[in-house]
């Protein structure tokens, strides 16, 4: 069979014709296309671009909405406006104007810190200091024995510890501090100048286990704090210095225990103030270890003068403030907000600083308290008087945390703690930080010798006028 298209049947050759027709027909439009093609520059679109495709019916549709919305914006422009209306403000009433010139003044009122006592010191004998031991199992002996390996603190006090040997050559052995011993005595009559003293507090085998608080090593540290107590009310030491406890541990013994500073002030029969004191920031609660469920309740105009009256004469006999300042928060966000968040700062604090008898100092407040650290207040006052403990005691630990030392006002003996706990999780580790420990026994010594100044200058101040003369 020949392939020319005569021979062809009639549906190939017919089939054949179309496909030709076909592809002739797209080579004519490839060349029409090449010719009309302009060579793309560099940068630029690709042709056939939405820009200029043709408008398509959504598109018209589109702008027709468009010109539609346009014209009604332009009639409504058109459409006459309302005339705008004189509105008044009602002035504020004339107890609210107060409110705010009281707060703007109390902000504003010039106050500064206290200068110390311009006098000449006399020289006094070395003070003797108590020491209890702590948690036994905690890093309290730790941080003693690194304290009292410091030279310097034998050269300024006669320190004494309330423990037992063994004890205390159990924590030796664990820290490795075979350089360092105690001057064992069996009473306070044996202690000795220059030496870290070690009064036997108790024989017993006592089992120890760091790291973990029992009621063993709950029960020792009180025996510890009783021997300390019994030496400061014979006049046998001249302070004491705490370390830490586990407060829970001894209060399953002591119904009621909540720490050192009630015992303490239960034990000297005092009213007593919480102060955390530092070299930039001195603070004090007044309701102390309370749940916070409870502070409201707890809180009274009494308890707030009485706060206020102990705070300042602290300042005056314990840290030679002339002429002590005192700011004083509120309770309640942004101290009540004139009322609207609260009304003790009105009902009860305020009352209560105009009632406190704090002759020859100055006692500002109640001042909010959420900005008060921030904008740096409270380096314009000697100290700060919070309404709980949280409200003071966090600011003092972000800005002093480790060079603080916790000090209990109104105590008719000098008693300092550092501002940390136990640390079980590092107890026997050679882990523990001594500075705030040593800054309490510093504390406790500067503290001995500021009372006898003050005592001393206001036991007869005529004299002393005379004498000048």
């Amino acid at each position: 069979m020949s392939d020319n298209k005569e021979n062809a049947p009639k549906g190939e050759n017919k089939g054949e014709g179309r496909e030709g027709n076909n592809r002739n027909r797209n080579r004519n439009r490839n060349r029409n296309r090449n010719r009309n093609r302009k060579p793309k520059e560099e940068g630029s679109e690709a042709s056939g671009s939405k820009e200029d495709a043709p408008k398509n019916d959504s598109e018209g549709n589109s702008e027709g909405k468009g010109r539609n919305r346009n014209r009604n914006r332009n009639r409504n422009r058109n459409k006459q406006k309302a005339p705008a209306k004189d509105v008044k403000a009602t002035p504020v009433s004339e107890q609210e104007t107060q409110q705010l010139q009281e707060q703007a003044d109390l902000f504003n009122a010039p106050v500064e810190r206290s200068a110390s006592q311009d006098i000449q010191l006399p020289v006094f004998e070395k003070p003797t200091i108590g020491i209890t031991c702590g948690d036994l199992n905690g890093i309290g002996l730790e941080v003693i024995m690194k304290t009292l390996e410091n030279k310097e603190i034998l050269d300024l006090c006669t320190p004494v510890v309330f423990a037992s040997s063994k004890v205390a050559s159990y924590h030796r052995n664990a820290l490795e501090m075979k350089d360092f011993n105690f001057y064992l005595c069996d009473s306070l009559e044996d202690i000795k100048d220059k030496k870290a003293n070690l009064v036997t507090t108790w024989d017993d085998n006592v089992e120890l286990s760091l790291g973990t608080p029992t009621d063993v090593s709950g029960s020792y540290a009180l025996k510890s704090i009783d021997a300390a107590i019994e030496a400061a009310k014979s006049g046998k030491i001249d302070a004491i210095v705490t370390a830490p406890i586990n407060k829970h541990n001894i209060a399953a013994q002591v119904e009621g225990f909540a720490g050192h500073t009630g015992y303490l002030a239960e034990a000297f029969n005092d009213e007593v103030l919480m102060i955390l004191a530092s070299d930039v920031l001195k603070v004090a609660t007044v309701t102390g270890h309370v749940p916070v469920s409870k502070i409201a309740d707890t809180l009274k105009e009494e308890n707030i003068t009485a706060s206020i009256e102990l705070l300042a004469k602290s300042l005056k006999r314990d840290f030679g403030c002339v002429k002590p300042s005192i700011a004083v928060l509120g309770l309640n966000p942004h101290a009540g907000e004139f009322g609207a968040i609260g009304s003790e700062e009105a009902d009860i604090i305020k009352p209560a600083i105009e009632k406190a008898d704090v002759k020859g100092a100055i006692v500002r407040g109640p001042f909010p308290a959420d900005g008060f650290f921030g904008q740096g207040y409270d380096q314009k006052f000697d100290a700060v008087l919070g309404m709980y403990h949280d409200q003071v005691l966090v600011p003092f630990k972000a800005l002093a945390m480790g060079s603080g030392t916790n000090y209990t006002a109104g105590l008719t003996a000098v008693r300092t703690s550092p501002d940390h706990g136990t640390a079980m999780h590092i107890a026997g580790q050679n882990k523990a930080n001594e500075s705030s420990f040593r800054t309490s026994v510093f504390a406790a010594i500067d503290i001995v010798n500021s009372r006898k100044v003050y005592d001393e200058i206001t036991a007869n101040p005529l004299k002393k006028q005379k004498e000048k003369r």
